[in-house]
């Protein structure tokens, strides 16, 4: 016998799928597609502990070499913050994410270090066998509840782009040796 025989649980979790799917999708060049997904897989490794938003400012932190994405600036901190903070971050109504680094970023060696790692490790994601479609996370079973319906949005979001422009059904090896990885920051 079912726990909830009503159903009434499944109430919250279609409204949060239903507002995770991209509210608009557009084509995008390459070098967009794959600067979103670098920067949207950024967020979505972040702890996250509320319901993101699109429109909604946020802040990337570095805390103890994990990424936390929180609702307060660094001025909120009144001078203690947790940890350095990486930029704000905002939700696109796509459901990618759009990162602005703080101004002195090439200052602070700790967040240049875990950028450039994060982008190697995306790299080698993307160097495997398969189209840029089979490495977006459409499901990772792994993800915190809202992490994985951020990731899930991301996909449906390039996935449609990626048709919209032309630029599906391209394998991800291509991608990386017709593009160059953006960097993070620029």
């Amino acid at each position: 016998m079912s726990a909830n025989p009503q159903g009434k649980g499944l109430v919250p979790v279609v409204e949060d799928w239903r507002e995770a799917q991209p509210a608009v999708v557009s084509a995008r060049t390459p070098r967009e597609v794959l600067r979103d997904y670098l920067v949207t897989s950024l967020v979505v490794a972040a702890e996250i502990r509320f319901k993101p938003r699109p429109g909604i400012h946020y802040f990337l932190y570095l805390i103890q070499s994990n990424w936390t994405l929180s609702l307060l600036s660094p001025e909120d901190w009144h001078g203690h913050p947790p940890g350095p903070c990486l930029g704000r971050c905002v939700m696109q109504p796509d459901m990618t994410w759009q990162l602005t680094p703080r101004a002195d970023i090439n200052r602070q060696d700790e967040l240049v270090k875990a950028l450039s790692a994060f982008r190697e490790g995306f790299a080698d994601w993307l160097n495997q066998d398969g189209t840029l479609e089979d490495h977006l996370p459409f499901y990772v079973r792994e993800l915190p509840y809202y992490r994985r319906l951020l990731a899930a949005g991301m996909s449906k979001s390039l996935r449609s782009s990626l048709a919209k422009s032309g630029l599906d059904a391209r394998s991800s090896r291509d991608w990386l040796a017709g593009q160059e990885l953006p960097a993070l920051l620029s």
